[in-house]
C-alpha cells in the first residue's frame, strides 16, 4: 500500500514482548537494539519536527527516540481501550487522537477525532449514499485482515441455508481453501484479502464483523448496519468495548462468539426488518467521523506552529 501511493519509507525491526515466550522476549530485546541502530541512522540522515505513531510494539523505538531528542510526538489510538503504548506514553504526548471515545478517562491530552480513512474509501462512501438501495440484500462478512474461522464457518452455514441472499466473505488467506471446499450454494463470493475494501462496502446491506477500530470506522462511513462478534481474546477485551459503543448508538447488535449458534435468529430478524436496518444505517452515518484525517492534520500543524 505504501509503495502504491509513492511514499518513501524505512523499515525498523520490531516484535512483541507482553505475553510472549522466553525465546520471543529475547527476540524483542535483539530487535530493540537493532531498532535503536536504525533509528540513529535515520536521525542522522533525516531532519524531522515531530513523530506520529499509531501504537503497537513497533512504535516503541520511535517514541523512545522522540523522548531522547526532545521532539514532540502524537499518538493515534483507534480503540476505546488504549493499548500499552498509549497508556505508557499518553502523558508525554502533545495530543492523542481517538478513533472512538475512551472507555474510561485517563491522563493525557485526548481529542476524539475518529479514525483517519483513505480519501478513495470516503469518496466511494459518500457516492454510495446517493445510490438507490439494493432490493436483494448482500451480506458482508469480515474477520479482519487475517480472517476469523468462527465467523467464516458460521457465514457458510447461513449462506447454505439462504441461497437467495448473496454473501461476500473475507476469509483471510489461511482459511480460503477450507471455506471454499464447504460451499454448496452459488451465492458466495470469497476473497482472502483486499486492498480496496470500498468495493465490497458499497454492495453491503448488512455486515457480520469483528470489532477492530478501523473496520468499524469504515462500516460507519458507509452506514452499514452490523452484527458484531468481538474477538474474545483481544487484549483487554478492547474489541468488546469498541462494539459496545456502536450498539449503544444503535448502529450495531453485539453477539458474543459463544452465542454464534444464535446468529441465524439475529440475522433473520434483522434482514426481514427493513425499518430497523434503515434506522441502524442512519445511526451509523450519524456517528461516523469522516473528516478525521483533515482534523488530525490541522491540529498537528497548529501544535507545531505554536
Amino acid at each position: 500500500m505504501i509503495r502504491k501511493h509513492g511514499f518513501k519509507f524505512s523499515i525498523i525491526p520490531s516484535s512483541g514482548f507482553l505475553g510472549k515466550s522466553t525465546v520471543n522476549k529475547i527476540r524483542f530485546a535483539t530487535n530493540l537494539l537493532l531498532a535503536f541502530c536504525y533509528w540513529l541512522k535515520f536521525v542522522i540522515q533525516k531532519r524531522f519536527k515531530a513523530v506520529i505513531v499509531t501504537g503497537g510494539f513497533s512504535s516503541l523505538m520511535p517514541l523512545l527516540g522522540a523522548l531522547m531528542l526532545n521532539k514532540p510526538f502524537f499518538l493515534l489510538e483507534m480503540n476505546r481501550i488504549p493499548g500499552r503504548i498509549t497508556k505508557y506514553f499518553s502523558r508525554f504526548a502533545q495530543e492523542i487522537y481517538l478513533g472512538f471515545p475512551l472507555n474510561k478517562p485517563m491522563k493525557g491530552n485526548f481529542y476524539y477525532s475518529g479514525s483517519p480513512l483513505r480519501k478513495e474509501l470516503l469518496r466511494v462512501a459518500l457516492t454510495n449514499r446517493a445510490k438507490p438501495k439494493n432490493i436483494n440484500p448482500t451480506i458482508l462478512v469480515l474477520g479482519g485482515s487475517l480472517g476469523a474461522r468462527a465467523l467464516n464457518l458460521a457465514a457458510i452455514e447461513l449462506a447454505n441455508r439462504y441461497p437467495k441472499i448473496k454473501f461476500i466473505i473475507q476469509t483471510g488467506k489461511r482459511d480460503y481453501d477450507l471455506i471454499k471446499a464447504k460451499i454448496i450454494s452459488e451465492n458466495c463470493q470469497l476473497i482472502d484479502f483486499t486492498l480496496t475494501p470500498e468495493e465490497n462496502y458499497s454492495k453491503a446491506s448488512l455486515a457480520i464483523s469483528r470489532a477492530g477500530g478501523m473496520v468499524l470506522s469504515e462500516l460507519l462511513a458507509f452506514g452499514i448496519p452490523a452484527i458484531i462478534v468481538p474477538f474474545p481474546y483481544a487484549t483487554d477485551r478492547h474489541q468488546a468495548a469498541n462494539a459496545q459503543f456502536l450498539e449503544k448508538e444503535g448502529a450495531a447488535i453485539i453477539l458474543d462468539q459463544d452465542d454464534l449458534p444464535e446468529l441465524e435468529n439475529v440475522f433473520k430478524q434483522l434482514i426481514s426488518d427493513k425499518v430497523q436496518l434503515e434506522k441502524m444505517s442512519d445511526n451509523a452515518r450519524r456517528i461516523a467521523k469522516n473528516d478525521a484525517a483533515d482534523k488530525i492534520a490541522e491540529r498537528i500543524t497548529k501544535c507545531l506552529a505554536s
